[in-house]
């Protein structure tokens, strides 16, 4: 017996073949011819979506998985005890989501932060907050940096090393170590940190997170309005990317401007 469905299906289709059939002149078709002509449609209609999802599938290939995904826009994103640098009241909140391993991100931090730092966070005007995201299959050694800049952030310096970080891609312990020492890190500390592995949990964590966002790449930029004593961000920007300044000017003012 056909489902309520199928019945609302079949009375369109008998209704157009019917419309769009011979004259009453000629002989009606009988159930038997006009059941073959609604499968047939039916048929074809099953193809031509098997086209489409096939379609989506390159798309979402194609762009990383970001195709079809949810817009962050108008979202809520918690920011936890992720770092932050700035002034709390700043009344612009930068989200920046990156791998220190990423060439587009340290390209960022090396010609455009500069910037963003001297007109908007220095000057109070947005707040930075930085978010772990080493993407294993791009840049495997990168999850080990990522734990050693939060056994930095134990000891208060987190954006002294961080900024170390970004000079040149760090890989092995004792080349982590060494930034840490550069930083002004308690060597001893850091070292033990690291070892034990006190922060690694957290980073999968973050990656996790991210990934559930389907955020795939870095650097990713989310910006909003600070929320004075909250840990979340409405986001109502997203930059994407190593872009120039002006790309992150506007999209600062027009959020400081409620647009």
């Amino acid at each position: 017996m056909p489902n309520a469905r199928s019945v609302v299906v079949t009375v369109p289709l008998l209704f157009v073949l019917l419309a769009c059939g011979p004259s009453s002149a000629q002989a009606p078709k009988d159930v038997g011819e006009l059941q073959k002509e609604v499968e047939a449609l039916r048929a074809e209609q099953a193809e031509m979506q098997k086209s489409l999802e096939e379609v989506r599938e390159f798309l979402r290939a194609a762009t990383g998985g970001r195709f079809g995904a949810p817009s962050l826009v108008n979202t809520t994103f918690d920011i936890g005890d992720a770092p932050v640098n700035g002034a709390q009241s700043a009344p612009v909140t930068i989200v920046e989501i990156s791998d220190y391993h990423c060439p587009f991100c340290r390209r960022h931090v090396q010609q455009t932060q500069p910037r963003i730092y001297a007109d908007y966070v220095k000057a109070g005007k947005a707040r930075h907050v930085f978010v772990h995201y080493p993407i294993a299959q791009l840049h495997p050694d990168a999850h080990t940096s990522h734990e050693a800049a939060s056994c930095a952030a134990d000891q208060g310096k987190f954006w002294e090393y961080h900024a170390k970080l970004f000079e040149a891609p760090a890989k092995a312990p004792d080349q982590l170590t060494d930034l840490a020492r550069g930083a002004g890190l308690d060597v001893t500390a850091f070292r033990a940190c690291l070892d034990s592995g006190t922060h690694a949990q957290a980073v999968k964590e973050s990656v996790r997170r991210i990934q559930s966002l389907n955020i795939n790449g870095t650097p990713m930029f989310l910006i909003g309005p600070t929320t004075p004593g909250s840990a979340t961000v409405t986001v109502q920007k997203i930059v994407e990317g190593a872009q120039p300044f002006e790309a992150f000017q506007k999209a600062i003012d027009e959020v400081a401007a409620g647009k």
